[in-house]
């Protein structure tokens, strides 16, 4: 279980979660599964995304989710962020240790609102290394 968070600009989990990749030719499969809100009394917005050694995933793409939240309310909401990582700005993720942060940050064009994440529910993350399929 990870403990809820308040934080709108830095790592959730900043000791992350340590994993070992076996396989050159593997791709890793990325969950968190969280209740999260952003809130403030204007238009505000929030980020949460996977970081890899420290890198936003780059291949296939990003693994992110913002919400908008513009009349002030306070509802955390069930979410679930998804996503397989190839590849960040360092190349492929090769064999050996690597740190998997879960982070909040800024949606440009937006102000940022106080960004909450695990209100009362159990939070995870989970990595796993697969075969790619495409």
């Amino acid at each position: 279980e990870i403990p809820p968070t308040s934080d709108s600009s830095s790592a959730l989990y900043t000791n992350g979660t340590g994993v070992y990749k076996k396989y050159p030719s593997t791709v890793l499969r990325l969950v968190y599964s969280s209740a999260i809100r952003v809130q403030s009394g204007t238009a505000v917005t929030g980020r949460w995304y996977f970081m890899i050694d420290g890198l936003e995933c780059r291949t296939p793409s990003k693994i992110d989710v913002s919400i908008l939240n513009n009349n002030g309310d306070n509802d955390h909401n069930p979410s679930v962020l998804l996503g397989i990582c190839e590849q960040t700005s360092a190349g492929p993720i090769g064999v050996g240790d690597h740190s998997i942060t879960v982070n909040v940050g800024h949606v440009p064009g937006h102000s940022d609102g106080d960004a909450y994440s695990g209100y009362r529910s159990t939070s995870l993350i989970e990595v796993q290394e697969m075969c790619p399929q495409f």
